[in-house]
Order: structure tokens, then C-alpha cells, then sequence
């Protein structure tokens, strides 16, 4: 029983609740023979991955069972995942295969120039497997979830802080700016954006729901990530003015369709809808910003 004893001391169990010593084992050794039979060529000793598996496995709750918390991991990821983080270079070389060599379909619908996918490749390989004065990140994928998923996150947002980091515009666009709601001490104008504050929020939501994946990208780019429309057109292969028709057309669709279902939505006259829409409409952009980062922080 000298893997369930090392692996209960590691994981700070005192005692392993319901399951017995012998169970515990087993369930171990599965996991890593799992391993072994998804990357056969990969010399990964027992002890080496169970000291891995301990270091990921979650706090543990009393009376929670062991069994069901094993049962969340993805023994073959995890498996490749410390064994790249031992430099073993068959793992390595099994990594490049399975996991860098798909980095470009990953970011295909980024229509990235095949010199950024190779520089973004580069970045991603160094960040997950380079060792420096500790261990490679790879080290911290923690093997629920899959690897495949783990990578492409982190491809994802090495593409998106290279083109920060070379994009030279402000924080904020100037047409941000200039469609920030103004101040206003009118008390009716106040009355109404509080009243239908809501609504609006709502009705904008659903709008953006309403954009195809690749205007919901681009203007997440454009009011999130604040990539200028020079560096999106270089992120898209395309010019900058093909990119500012784009962000135009997901913008005016994210307007018409807000103004759609407030107008379908609120009980109002003409006179009343056309009052409120003056109201709201200026905030538009500013709670587009808004809802763009609500769902990053979601994801």
C-alpha cells in the first residue's frame, strides 16, 4: 500500500474515509496505468505521477468521498502534463505532436498571418515547457479539464497580450470616448435613465446574444483588448479600413437590434420610446465595454 500512504500523507489525509487502503491503490494505479496504455512510450514512473496527482488534488472536505474526487481527473492529460514538466523528451516530443501542432487550427478563426501563429507557437512553447528557477508551467495544468482546452486558453490569450503589447493607441478608442454619456443635471433625463436602466441593460444583452461568434470577437477586440483597428487588421490579415466596415456593421447591428426590442418590449407612445431611446442610446457603447468583460471574467 506505499502509493495510497504516500499519496494520503501528501494530500494531508488523516485517514482516507470510506474507501480501504487496498481500494485506494487500485484506484491509483489505474490512473496511472492509464497513462502508460494512452502514451506508451512515455517512461513515467508510478511514484512520479501519484506525487503530481496529490500536489492537484483538491482540498479535501470531511466525509467527502476520495473516489468521486479521483474520478473529476483526466488521467491521460495529467499523465503527459508531468511528464513534461520532468523534461522526459519523448512526453516533449508527444506534446509538440498532440498539442503545439494544433495550435494554428486553435487560433484559425483569429485569421492570424502564418508568421504570428509561428511567433504565438514560439511564446506558448517557452511559457509551458521552458524551465527556468522553477518548475515549467505545464506543471500547473491540474488535470480536470482537458489539456487540449488548458493549451488553447493560454494560446489564446498569449495571441491576444502580443498584440497588446505592440499596439500603440491609448487605453480607450476616441470614438469611445466621444459616445461616453455626458454629464447631466436634468432631473427628467435622470428620472428616465433610472427607470429604464434595466430594460436598456437587458434589451443590450440580448442584442449582443444575437451577433454572430465573430462580430461578438470583434468587439470584444475593439472595447475590451482596446487592439487599435491597424493592429486588427494585421491580427485578421485584412486592412484597416476592411476592419473598421467590420467593427461598424457588429456595432450598428448591436444598436438596431437594442433599440428593436426596447421598442417591442416597453409599453410606451412614440413621443415616450423616442424621449427614452435619446436617454439611453449614448450609453450603449459604454455598456457594451461592460457586459464584453462580465463575460471574459464568466468564461
Amino acid at each position: 500500500m506505499a502509493f495510497a500512504a504516500s499519496f494520503l500523507a501528501r494530500v494531508g489525509c488523516h485517514g482516507n474515509g470510506a474507501l480501504s487502503p487496498d481500494r485506494l491503490e487500485h484506484l491509483l494505479l489505474r490512473c496511472w496505468r492509464a497513462g502508460c496504455e494512452q502514451w506508451p512510450d512515455i517512461p513515467l514512473g508510478v511514484d512520479s505521477f501519484v506525487s503530481h496527482l496529490a500536489m492537484h488534488f483538491p482540498r479535501r472536505v470531511p466525509g467527502e468521498d476520495l473516489e468521486q474526487l479521483l474520478s473529476q481527473f483526466v488521467p491521460g492529460d495529467l499523465f503527459l502534463a508531468c511528464a513534461c514538466a520532468e523534461g522526459l523528451p519523448t512526453a516533449l516530443a508527444a506534446f509538440e505532436r498532440h498539442h503545439m501542432a494544433g495550435l494554428p487550427s486553435a487560433l484559425a478563426h483569429m485569421r492570424l498571418s502564418p508568421t504570428v501563429v509561428d511567433e504565438i507557437r514560439q511564446r506558448v512553447r517557452e511559457r509551458l515547457l521552458v524551465r527556468t528557477d522553477s518548475a515549467p508551467r505545464i506543471a500547473e495544468y491540474s488535470g480536470r479539464g482537458t489539456l487540449t482546452n488548458w493549451v488553447r486558453v493560454i494560446s489564446l490569450r498569449t495571441a491576444l497580450s502580443l498584440l497588446r503589447k505592440t499596439h500603440a493607441e491609448g487605453p480607450m478608442s476616441e470614438a469611445l470616448l466621444e459616445l461616453l454619456p455626458a454629464p447631466n443635471s436634468d432631473p427628467e433625463v435622470e428620472a428616465i435613465r433610472r427607470r429604464y436602466h434595466e430594460a436598456f441593460r437587458q434589451a443590450l444583452e440580448d442584442a449582443f446574444a444575437t451577433l454572430p461568434g465573430e462580430h461578438r470577437y470583434l468587439l470584444r477586440l475593439h472595447f475590451v483588448d482596446h487592439l487599435s483597428t491597424t493592429k486588427m487588421g494585421t491580427l485578421f490579415n485584412v486592412n484597416q479600413s476592411t476592419v473598421s466596415r467590420w467593427l461598424q456593421s457588429a456595432q450598428r447591428a448591436v444598436h438596431d437590434e437594442t433599440r428593436r426590442l426596447l421598442k417591442e418590449r416597453l409599453d410606451l407612445s412614440s413621443q415616450e420610446f423616442t424621449s427614452v431611446l435619446r436617454t439611453v442610446e449614448s450609453q450603449i457603447n459604454l455598456s457594451l465595454t461592460r457586459i464584453l468583460n462580465e463575460t471574459i471574467h464568466s468564461e
